[in-house]
């Protein structure tokens, strides 16, 4: 079986000095697939960009 989570990569700094979270996609393989070994993670190379407020509840106002 195959997911996707999101893994963290960096905060960076858009141009006006908001704190972004760099994260990387990650295709995720649990048990049943018959190559692949159970837990097993593979980084995609896709990206986004996520306000670090969005991912801490200190973000808030």
């Amino acid at each position: 079986m195959e997911d996707e989570a999101w893994r963290s990569v960096e905060i960076i700094r858009d141009n006006d000095g908001v704190p972004h979270v760099l994260q990387q996609k990650l295709l995720v393989f649990t048990s049943g697939v018959s190559e692949e070994s159970a837990g097993y993670t593979k980084p995609a190379m896709e990206h986004r960009l996520v306000p670090l407020k969005d991912l801490t509840k200190f973000g808030g106002t």
